[in-house]
């Protein structure tokens, strides 16, 4: 048996949902990934999928076994590669989980691979903080970022932006005039924040409760363009990062404010997986975006103003 063979098979069809897709992915025949997942599955003498309507699902064997088996399989490729000596070019697979806010900083992190590491292959993907930290603490990725808004130390994690929050709106609204704005000030202002549960919003609730004040949360989403477009259009106000309001709420409509009494600052964390160890990839990875962090720290710290 082929070991790693059938656990790239069994990763394909698992990402793929089906046989034939898996198939044309690979540029293998269908029958052979069949017989690849039989193989696997006769020595785990259990069953690693069951047929849906849309599909193969995993079974309970197969959610526990999927991590293990793409920690070994990125072993494998990291160890092929330091065997060829391939530490200036490394060449891999490394999954990043980045949170929406940073966005930004997935696609200059393609950019610079491409030029730079040209063998690393980047497959990216998109969740809330929470969900990000757990997906590093299970070894669903190699690397992620995600944010928290408090100055504790995360453990196994680098804190590689530090952005204070601002307030957007429109800019005829008398919160929006001055440079500065208190929390006290935002009382009843409507406001669109991001949907509940949520670690921003957590933050601003206590806060508003330590201070005895009442926020208006007139609408809630899980969209950033919803989001945006409830600013620019409805006329109510967010809270956001600074860089993220310099990225995004460039229009002449609209202004920000520095979040003041309290301050609020968002903390970018960079956590790597402990699940496996780290490789060529995932350590050249993970270089390259504590330098676009830094580029980004950079820019958000400088005196621009929106609009004044």
């Amino acid at each position: 048996m082929d070991l790693l063979a059938n656990l790239r098979a069994f990763i394909s069809v698992t990402e793929h949902g089906g046989l034939s897709r898996s198939a044309a992915a690979l540029g293998v025949a269908t029958s052979v990934l069949s017989r690849q997942i039989a193989s696997l599955e006769s020595e785990s003498r259990d069953r690693l999928f069951y047929r849906t309507g849309r599909g193969l699902q995993l079974t309970e064997l197969g959610v526990r076994l999927l991590p293990r088996a793409r920690a070994l399989l990125a072993d494998s490729e990291g160890l092929t590669g330091e065997i060829r000596g391939e530490h200036d070019t490394p060449v891999g697979t490394v999954d990043v989980a980045v949170v929406p806010a940073a966005r930004s900083l997935a696609g200059k992190l393609y950019c610079l691979l491409r030029d730079k590491y040209p063998r690393i292959h980047l497959r990216l993907h998109g969740g809330l903080s929470g969900q990000v930290e757990d997906w590093i603490a299970s070894g669903k990725v190699d690397i992620g970022i995600f944010n928290r808004y408090t100055s504790a130390k995360v453990r196994g994690a680098d804190a590689i932006l530090h952005s204070p929050m601002v307030l957007v709106g429109p800019k005829e609204l008398p919160v929006t005039q001055g440079a500065q704005v208190t929390l006290r000030s935002l009382e009843g202002v409507p406001m669109v924040i991001a949907m509940r549960p949520n670690t921003l919003v957590t933050a601003l609730d206590a806060a508003a409760r330590r201070q005895r004040v009442s926020l208006n949360f007139a609408l809630e989403s899980d969209s950033e363009s919803i989001i945006m477009d409830g600013v620019a259009r409805a006329g109510l106000c967010t809270v956001v990062p600074k860089h993220v309001a310099i990225r995004d709420y460039g229009s002449a409509s609209l202004r920000w404010s520095l979040l003041m009494e309290p301050s609020i600052e968002q903390v970018t964390w960079l956590g790597v997986t402990a699940a496996r160890p780290a490789n060529p990839s995932s350590r050249a990875v993970a270089r390259v975006l504590r330098d676009i962090a830094q580029e980004l720290y950079r820019d958000s710290a400088s005196p621009k103003r929106l609009n004044i």
